[in-house]
C-alpha cells in the first residue's frame, strides 16, 4: 500500500511541476479536459521554444557585431532547431481519445520536457553571460546541442505515446 501512494505523490508532483510552467494544465486527470490540458502544454512549449531560440538569435547577433564567428553557425543552427520543435509540437495530435492508458505515459513525458526546458532556459542564460569565446562556451554550446535533441527524442515520443 506505500507503494501505491508514493506513485499518486510523485504524480501529483510531476503535474504541479508542469503546472508551474503551463496555465491551466490539470494533468490529464479530468477525461473531458483531456484534449485542453494537451493543447495548453503544447502552446506552452511551443511559447518556450520559441522564447529560447529568440534569446540565442540575440546571442548571435551580439557575437556577430563583436567578430566572434566561430559559433555563429551552431548558434543559428540551435535557434533554427528549437523553431522547428515549437513549430512541430503545436501540430494537432489527431482525433484519437486520451485513455487511461495513454495518459500517465505522456503525463511523465510532459513532466521530462518541462524540466528539459527549465535546462535549457539555464544554459541559454549561461550562454548570454559568456563575454568571451572560452572553453566553458565551447561545452555549453555541446550541452546546448545534446539538451536540444533530447527535447527532439522526448517530443517524438509523446507523438508515439498519443497514437497508442
Amino acid at each position: 500500500m506505500p507503494r501505491t501512494r508514493q506513485a499518486k505523490v510523485a504524480t501529483l508532483d510531476g503535474v504541479e511541476n508542469v503546472a508551474r510552467h503551463v496555465p491551466g494544465y490539470r494533468g490529464y486527470l479530468e477525461p473531458s479536459q483531456r484534449r485542453e490540458d494537451d493543447r495548453r502544454f503544447r502552446a506552452s512549449v511551443a511559447e518556450h521554444l520559441n522564447a529560447e531560440a529568440h534569446r540565442l538569435e540575440r546571442i548571435e547577433s551580439r557575437q556577430f557585431r563583436e567578430d566572434f564567428s566561430d559559433f555563429l553557425e551552431e548558434l543559428d543552427g540551435s535557434a533554427r532547431k528549437l523553431e522547428f520543435l515549437a513549430g512541430a509540437i503545436v501540430i494537432e495530435p489527431g482525433q484519437r481519445a486520451y485513455t487511461d492508458g495513454v495518459v500517465d505515459p505522456v503525463a511523465g513525458i510532459d513532466r521530462d520536457i518541462v524540466e528539459h526546458i527549465d535546462r535549457l532556459h539555464r544554459l541559454v542564460h549561461e550562454l548570454e553571460k559568456a563575454y568571451k569565446h572560452d572553453e566553458q562556451f565551447e561545452m555549453n554550446l555541446a550541452e546546448l546541442r545534446g539538451l536540444t535533441e533530447s527535447i527532439a527524442d522526448l517530443i517524438e515520443q509523446r507523438n508515439v505515446a498519443l497514437t497508442r
